[in-house]
């Protein structure tokens, strides 16, 4: 009678960890430099269950602007994605203790932005700049869950044919984003020049990558 119990049990685990073995954590720690200074970090979690995947961001960066401005710098957003397209997300940032908050997401079909109170209705599969997915940054707008604008962007990608890196860049209205990824299609490197404050550039360091759950 206790062996066929604890067969049973046996069973019982295997077949609820399978139930699971489809979902997946993908952490991407980031430091951030400013003009080759490092000034802070960058960390997102993103869980795919095979339904949705969600998105969360931290960040905390402190640096001076002009040597003479100090800047505080704090932001989170959390993120809700049905396959490639983003159906809700909550923002706040924080610069010098001024927070802004930003919300957004699916309303009878269209998608809604909201900020101080003010509805912007965007289109039918909206984006944010999913870096961390780069088959999704195809798209003709990506949306700044910070700021809630909608932007124009144009994409050029090529792959260095010995080293196998991947290289991104985004055109947008006033500058660019460069993006590298290593030859598993792991995001490792961003870049942008931001004017007067200088170059930003992430750079992901070791730490807890894929995890099943």
């Amino acid at each position: 009678m206790i062996r066929l119990i604890l067969l049973i049990f046996v069973v019982f685990m295997t077949n609820a960890s399978a139930d699971t073995s489809g979902s997946t954590t993908e952490v991407f720690n980031f430091k951030v430099s400013l003009n080759d200074r490092e000034v802070g970090w960058h960390k997102f979690v993103v869980e795919d269950n095979g339904e949705q995947l969600t998105v969360k961001s931290d960040a905390s960066m402190d640096f001076t602007v002009l040597l003479v401005k100090k800047i505080e710098y704090r932001h989170q957003a959390n993120e809700i994605w049905q396959k490639d397209c983003m159906i809700e997300f909550q923002s706040s940032t924080q610069r010098n203790g001024k927070r802004v908050a930003v919300s957004g997401k699916v309303v009878d079909g269209k998608f809604l932005v909201r900020r101080e109170d003010v509805d912007t209705s965007l289109g039918v599969c909206v984006k944010s700049f999913p870096y961390w997915r780069p088959d999704w940054l195809e798209s003709d707008f990506l949306l700044n869950v910070e700021t809630g604008k909608y932007t124009p962007i144009s994409l050029q990608s090529n792959t260095d044919p010995v080293t196998q890196m991947t290289y991104k860049t985004i055109e947008l209205p006033k500058t660019q984003i460069r993006l590298e990824y290593d030859k598993a299609g792991d995001w490792q490197i961003l870049e942008s020049d931001i004017n007067i404050v200088g170059t930003l550039r992430y750079e992901r360091v070791p730490g807890p990558m894929e995890v099943q759950l």
